[in-house]
């Protein structure tokens, strides 16, 4: 089998960060030889997680050679930056991530590598945190991306509690774990509000622009996330943008993950076909 060439932890200076921001990428295998230009994927990491994790431990790179052999999937140009745990916002009292992603990722990407630069070539996805950071990048900048996709992402209707249980029956302690400092310290729920992905609906409806989403969750996510997933699929439904759902057997891990983005690509590989 032809393989493609994977860059791990590569950096380059972020003027938005003023420091340099890491990324990894995957090449297809004819990406030296070839004079084509390549759609891209920007895949991003969850909570915790970094640049390597969707090749470490999701082995995205596996599952894009054997799916562009096969000819499933077009070959793609993959871009997994390194968002820290920063919920891919612009913080008030943190970094600005979303900045550097929207202006300064994506036009290094665009001016470094043989990649279109249209939104018609544009994808975004990612698992968790990355879900969320997705869906928010691409309904907040619906002209830059030509579909979304989020897996388990954590996505709420509702301003996160201080405390819950999760489906174990364990205390969690939800913004001192996984929204320390990103949305102000102390938290600051109107910001929060402002970056909920469901008060960014009506800008996508608004736009004119089509842009299918996809949407997935275990049914044994511990952090409830399916309720997440399905009220927005009912928002967007009632908003008649294009959208799926999937509720799987499964849980909050890269066992559901490793195999969905199998479906997440095929589901990039029609909204590619029918642009």
């Amino acid at each position: 089998m032809v393989k493609g060439t994977v860059y791990e932890s590569l950096s380059f200076f972020s003027p938005t960060l003023e420091r340099d921001l890491k990324y990894s990428i995957y090449l297809p295998a004819e990406y030296e030889e070839d004079s084509r230009r390549y759609s891209t994927i920007y895949l991003l990491h969850g909570h915790s997680g970094n640049e390597v994790s969707w090749l470490r431990k999701g082995h995205v790179d596996q599952t894009l050679d054997i799916m562009i052999n096969s000819g499933e999937i077009p070959p793609f140009v993959v871009v997994m930056p390194d968002a820290q745990n920063s919920w891919y916002v612009d913080s008030p009292v943190g970094e600005k991530y979303e900045t550097a992603i929207i202006k300064d990722l994506i036009g290094f990407v665009e001016g470094h590598y043989k990649v279109r630069n249209t939104r018609g070539d544009r994808f975004v996805a990612g698992l968790s945190m990355g879900g969320y950071g997705a869906l928010k990048l691409a309904f907040k900048h619906p002209d830059m991306f030509l579909s979304a996709a989020s897996l388990s992402g954590g996505i709420t209707r509702d301003v996160p509690p201080e405390t819950d249980v999760d489906i174990n029956g364990d205390v969690i302690h939800i913004r001192e774990d996984y929204y320390h400092d990103v949305f102000g310290d102390p938290f600051d729920p109107d910001f929060w509000e402002k970056e909920n992905v469901f008060n960014w609906v009506d800008n996508v409806k608004n736009s004119g622009l089509t842009l299918p989403v996809y949407l997935s969750c275990g049914n044994e996510d511990y952090f409830y996330l399916y309720l997440g997933a399905t009220e927005l699929y009912h928002e967007l439904r009632l908003a008649k943008i294009e959208s799926v759902l999937y509720i799987r057997d499964g849980e909050h891990n890269w066992l559901l993950w490793q195999e969905d983005i199998k479906e997440v690509l095929r589901f990039f590989k029609r909204a590619l076909d029918l642009y």
